[in-house]
């Protein structure tokens, strides 16, 4: 039976177990949703984990409703379907299942469901299907599809079709406002771990360097303290990384011997710069083409500290890693008291279709010897800066 109408409604009756498909071929990436709202005033959502916060749902505990996964991933064409299993209804005041454009959300984009191919069907465990058709021709990115009512002996299915902005939706469906297209993960110890999962096919991983200018201590810098030979003279922070190549090429990228890289040949990372003060807002950035990273296997992110006496605790280092669409990923220093100058800050695995990012934090006195410590086997000269 198909509900074709905003407001038609069919009866599902009693059920052990409810599965909603969204189904589509096109290239594009839609993402299936559930959000509730209980009758004790309770707001939630089960979606993709690839969002911030996101989660698969359990089947076994409140909210009763699971999560397949995730397709589609990268706009890729197919048999894309995603499935949520629902076992209970009791308890819920308001139940919404909902499509999300992730492709032309996350662009800006603003296009229409009809464009694509996409449908959601909801199948019983006696067999009875029902299914709605994503046709609207509406501009926006999410799909309020359909909503279930329970009832005292059966429940009941609702088209309750609405295509609406997703500022409109977080604002207007219950549990939806924490929905983020990209937000912030914070590694605070070290070993902690993320996964990052791009959403998108090619474009660019940014690695960016962050540190606190006046670290050193600030002192006068006026006319006569320059005349009297005073004023002071900022940490030099340098960013750079170790990278390995699946076909097995290694090397190092950073200032120091302006090795500065390639972003369209290998080893596809490439450094935009150095700043020898920590003045410049945007700190040091490397970035890795998205693109090739089936071709990388680990990059191992280091700062060191090239002019000044090492003083950690008061440089505020950050790294942040970020990918389109994708929580930035930071990986704060912390209050350090080490007097060694080099510190290899995080390691990035590449692996499939993800990239996991691990807290490292060891220091070291040097290049060789964070080399040693990591089993790079790389040999090392002394080198300088122009």
């Amino acid at each position: 039976m198909e509900l074709k109408q905003k407001g038609e409604k069919a009866d599902i009756g009693a059920f052990k177990q409810l599965k909603v498909s969204l189904i589509w071929t096109s290239a594009v990436d839609l993402d299936l949703m559930a959000f509730y709202k209980t009758k004790d005033g309770k707001v939630g959502g089960v979606y993709s984990d690839n969002y911030a916060g996101g989660t698969l749902g359990d089947l076994n505990q409140f909210p009763f409703i699971q999560l397949s996964g995730d397709e589609g991933v990268g706009a890729k064409s197919g048999d894309n379907r995603e499935e949520l299993r629902i076992v209970k209804l009791e308890g819920f005041e308001e139940l919404y299942i909902c499509a999300l454009n992730f492709t032309d959300a996350s662009s800006g984009a603003n296009k229409v469901f009809a464009n694509y191919d996409a449908r959601v069907e909801v199948v019983n465990d006696r067999g009875e299907r029902h299914s709605v058709a994503l046709d609207s021709k509406q501009p926006g990115s999410v799909a309020v599809i359909c909503k279930f009512v329970a009832g005292f002996i059966s429940s009941s299915l609702v088209n309750d079709s609405e295509v609406m902005s997703l500022e409109q939706f977080r604002t207007r469906i219950p549990g939806a406002a924490e929905i983020k297209l990209a937000s912030k993960i914070t590694l605070a110890a070290k070993g902690d771990s993320f996964a990052i999962k791009p959403k998108v096919s090619g474009g660019e991983l940014l690695i960016n360097l962050n540190w606190n200018q006046n670290s050193q201590g600030a002192q006068p810098t006026g006319f006569f303290s320059k005349l009297l030979g005073g004023g002071s003279k900022g940490i030099d922070l340098d960013l750079g990384c170790l990278y390995e190549l699946r076909d097995g090429s290694k090397g190092a990228i950073q200032p120091l011997g302006n090795a500065f890289g390639s972003f369209t040949s290998p080893p596809y990372v490439y450094h935009l710069g150095d700043d020898r003060t920590g003045a410049s807002a945007e700190g040091e950035n490397m970035k890795i083409n998205l693109g090739k990273a089936a071709a990388l296997k680990r990059v191992l992110i280091y700062t060191y500290i090239y002019e000044g006496v090492p003083k950690w605790s008061s440089t505020d280092a950050v790294i942040t890693v970020k990918v389109p669409a994708q929580p930035a990923v930071e990986v704060p220093m912390g209050n350090q008291q080490d007097s060694r100058g080099f510190c290899a800050i995080a390691l990035l695995e590449f692996e499939g279709t993800e990239i996991k990012v691990t807290k490292l934090v060891t220091f070291h006195k040097g290049h060789r010897e964070c080399d040693q410590s990591y089993h790079w086997g790389l040999r090392w000269v002394a080198g300088s800066k122009d």
